[in-house]
């Protein structure tokens, strides 16, 4: 039966994936918008040239000079040529990410398990994959990928009022299906912005309606209260009513429409990778957008050469050079007010360390700490000595340096050594080996290794601080 269930939901799915990705294209191009400054620009020249004949007092004058002709050419050109500027601007209030919040509110007895702000416990054996434990808070989840808004131009061009959607977006009141809507693509928020902190990080109460017609027919109304963006990371509590049907499609096994449902929530969640703008925002251009974090990262991977301990084995075959890999998805440093501002604080929303097959850990939005030294005068390489401590699901702790040479694009790579030791804790290492739970090990190695950051952004504190001046 619940494989039956799983293969219909994976049909179902991959039309959505598709859809998904067609509307995550779309809001990329989304982001920006360009003004172009047209210009005719007229090149004028004159040249003159003079000729002045003057009598020395030759044969017949008897020595008497006189003034003579001057002759003057007078050339006058002119040349006209078009000319073109284009002025880049954010063209967005808001450009997420991920966003996600764990949901209370139902009385059910059970729960989806996803634990804290909707994802500390989504890698968790104990809390996850054996889920439904009668003590969990968090009954419901919300869930939405790379939700946009944009500036609703009504009520005599109001500034705070927005309009925008999400292609994925996921929310459920528990465990129970009826209670679980998922819209691909097909939905559309209302919101209403009030500033109770007008700087950044702003402090945002936005009530809100919106409406999902695929493949979940449903509406959802409340407010939300947002912290950020702050780096692309932000807060939030959320408050709300939704009802609908969840799956309006039906099956050949179960032919009948679903039912409707209706269940209320409040929330606790967070966003990575989100960015939030006020509309004067949208009229500054982006080479001159005040940021806040010195380093944005999407993705970081790590191949590592290390001591394997004990009886685990390589992460990879024989024929890879390497023993080990560690990944960083979504990674955020702020600057520290101390001393010249190059310590920083920052988390990731994942951290992987893998030291060997078994001996891995995983962190759901770890603590790092860290400097920023810039060598030979210049910004493109970086010394960075740092420390990263995992609590959940794993708990490790991961020092070391990186040297980082900035290509000034979004592609950068560097070396990176240092040591790493902890324990698997409840990492979900079934999904990986179904000996794994058996051979789980503690971990401990120095390692050294090639990283290579994709989607990297790089802004010097000194940068940073200009910026934020021309704010004041």
């Amino acid at each position: 039966m619940r494989v039956r269930a799983l293969n219909r939901m994976m049909e179902s799915a991959r039309p959505l994936a598709a859809l998904a990705c067609a509307s995550l294209l779309f809001s990329a191009c989304a982001i920006t918008r360009t003004e172009t400054d047209y210009w005719t620009i007229t090149d004028r020249d004159t040249t003159s040239h003079i000729i002045e004949r003057l009598d020395t007092g030759a044969f017949g004058n008897n020595g008497v000079i006189f003034p003579s002709a001057r002759t003057t050419d007078i050339n006058r050109h002119t040349v006209q040529h078009d000319s073109t500027y284009d002025r880049k601007y954010p063209n967005f209030l808001r450009a997420g990410g991920l966003e996600t919040a764990g949901l209370i509110g139902s009385s059910s007895s059970n729960g989806l398990g996803f634990g804290m702000f909707g994802l500390y416990s989504m890698f968790s054996t104990d809390q996850f994959f054996q889920a439904h434990k009668s003590n969990s808070l968090f009954k419901g989840e919300l869930l939405r990928l790379s939700p946009m808004e944009y500036w609703l131009r009504w009520f005599g061009d109001a500034p705070d009022w927005t309009i925008g959607w999400t292609p994925v977006e996921f929310l459920a009141g528990d465990e129970k299906t009826s209670n679980q809507f998922i819209s691909a693509a097909a939905n559309l928020y209302l919101r209403h912005r009030t500033y109770l902190r007008s700087q950044i990080p702003y402090l945002i109460l936005s009530p809100f309606v919106g409406v999902s017609a695929l493949p979940s027919a449903y509406i959802n109304a409340g407010a939300e209260l947002t912290l950020g963006s702050y780096g692309g990371l932000s807060a939030r509590l959320y408050a709300g009513l939704a009802g609908g049907i969840a799956w309006w499609i039906p099956t050949t096994s179960n032919p009948s429409p679903a039912p409707v449902s209706v269940f209320p929530y409040i929330g606790v969640g967070m966003s990575i990778m989100d960015f939030i703008n006020k509309p004067d925002e949208t009229e500054r251009e982006w080479k001159s957008m005040i940021h806040s974090a010195i380093n944005i990262n999407i993705f970081e991977v790590t191949l590592t050469k290390n001591q394997l301990s004990g009886l685990d084995s390589s992460f990879f075959n024989d024929n890879i050079p390497f023993q080990g890999l560690q990944v960083r998805l979504a990674n955020v440093q702020f600057p520290l007010p101390i001393l010249n501002d190059h310590f920083w604080a920052g988390t990731s929303l994942l951290s992987w360390v893998a030291l060997g097959f078994s001996g891995q850990g995983l962190g759901v939005l770890p603590l790092e700490i860290g400097y920023r030294q810039y060598l030979f005068g210049a910004e493109d390489l970086v010394l960075e000595p740092f420390f990263e401590w995992s609590y959940y699901p794993s708990s490790f702790i991961n020092v070391g340096a990186r040297l980082k040479l900035d290509t000034y694009s979004t592609e950068n790579i560097g070396i990176t050594f240092g040591y790493a030791t902890g324990t698997p804790g409840a990492l979900v290492p079934s999904s990986l080996n179904s000996t794994y739970v058996q051979n789980a090990l503690a971990f401990g190695s120095t390692y050294i290794g090639v990283s290579i950051y994709l989607g990297d952004w790089n802004k010097s504190p000194e940068t940073i601080r200009a910026l934020h001046a021309t704010a004041q």
